[in-house]
């Protein structure tokens, strides 16, 4: 065998330049180098590893009994629906290794995100997707963290771990992290807002600190229908195989094995009947459902979708606000993806100056109203996400 079937390509999928390490059985690093996503660029001959953006991705720990890998699968789908805010039905789900209290866990991405990275390494041996926040050191007590590219990695539990802006991973920590726990940062360059004094550093940052646990991943994100090619050759092996020893079997146990193909099939088209009817039962409701999930779901969604759109708009006109000489944010109001901002200016055309700044970046943003004050212009300006 050559030198290059015992070794690995890793590459960091995320961001403008795309960090990649060829690294031997023993996770030593061989090769290294860096190259930009429409030029990709690196040693060939290799199984590749992708590490894609966390961000994609949520992770979950489900309760599921240990059942057969085709009914868990199935089973796993929907029992993760009632953490999601989408359906099931466009969601891949992946399980994982099941934790010390016996929950299963597993990540979600979504098919479309799943069907882009599948075509854009079609043409290559890719034979595990991975999120990168995920392959960040872990213990107990601790959080550590790391900057890729233009996103800071995180991972504050076995299964707890993201990717977020610079300018929110200080507002973000205490939300998510005990105070008392034990902060690492992996690497040079700490984000704006963040205190080296409240932080234990290492050297190695970005994709260094995710090469051990990358080279053996805790899950894989290809699974059914983006199986590897390598994946399916060695089945068809083993399938092979298996169907010339089951032919022996069959000689000696024919009857019983037809048998068992009956009650298999019988047992395929009671279920199928069963979800049928439960669906023309219950239409749009997955069949596995229960009132009281459905509703806590529906909460969810509805919470963390209105949370996700505030911060999303905040993020966006925070720039404009920090940016203009003598604007004062007063208060703000967040409604049906409206955000409604109360603001002082000097003048009323910085108001209005204000608004078409907004407008620049693709904001819908009018002022509502304004009044003249002896210390200036007093107004209300609503902001809704995509321009006019």
């Amino acid at each position: 065998m050559s030198a290059s079937g015992k070794e690995k390509l890793i590459v960091h999928a995320v961001g403008p330049e795309w960090a990649w390490r060829v690294v031997d059985r023993a996770g030593r690093v061989v090769q290294r180098g860096q190259c930009r996503p429409e030029e990709p660029r690196w040693p060939t001959g290799r199984p590749l590893t992708v590490l894609v953006d966390a961000a994609a991705c949520i992770g979950l720990e489900v309760d599921l009994p240990e059942m057969p890998a085709a009914r868990l699968q199935k089973a796993l789908r929907w029992a993760a629906e009632e953490h999601l805010a989408g359906s099931a039905e466009d969601q891949h789900v992946v399980a994982g290794p099941r934790g010390s209290d016996g929950r299963l866990r597993c990540v979600v991405i979504d098919n479309k995100g799943m069907a882009e990275l599948n075509e854009r390494f079609a043409d290559m041996d890719l034979e595990v997707l991975v999120p990168d926040a995920l392959c960040l050191p872990f213990e107990h007590g601790q959080v550590h963290l790391t900057r890729a590219g233009q996103r800071v990695l995180a991972r504050w539990g076995e299964w707890d771990f993201g990717s977020f802006e610079p300018e929110l991973v200080a507002d973000m920590l205490p939300e998510i992290v005990a105070e008392e726990a034990r902060r690492i940062w992996h690497g040079d360059e700490l984000p704006d807002g963040l205190e080296r004094d409240d932080f234990h550093t290492t050297a190695s940052g970005g994709i260094e600190a995710l090469l051990e646990r990358a080279v053996r991943p805790p899950v894989n994100l290809l699974t059914g229908a983006w199986t590897p090619r390598s994946a399916h050759t060695a089945r068809a092996y083993w399938q092979w195989a298996a169907g010339l020893a089951a032919s022996v079997v069959v000689l000696l146990l024919a009857s019983m094995a037809i048998e068992n193909h009956q009650l298999k099939r019988q047992s395929e088209q009671l279920q199928s009947a069963i979800d049928q009817r439960f669906s023309e039962i219950f239409p749009g409701i997955s069949p596995v459902g229960r009132h009281q999930a459905l509703a806590e779901r529906e909460l969810n969604r509805l919470r963390f979708g209105e949370a996700a759109g505030l911060l999303e708009l905040l993020n966006r006109a925070a720039p404009v606000i920090d940016g203009q000489s003598g604007l004062i944010l007063d208060g703000l109001n967040y409604r049906g993806g409206e955000l409604e901002l109360s603001v002082r200016a000097p003048e009323g055309a910085d108001l209005e100056q204000f608004e078409q700044r907004l407008r620049a970046l693709d904001l819908q943003a009018e002022v509502r109203s304004i009044s003249m004050q002896d210390d200036g212009a007093t107004g209300r300006v609503r902001i809704i996400g995509g321009g006019r």
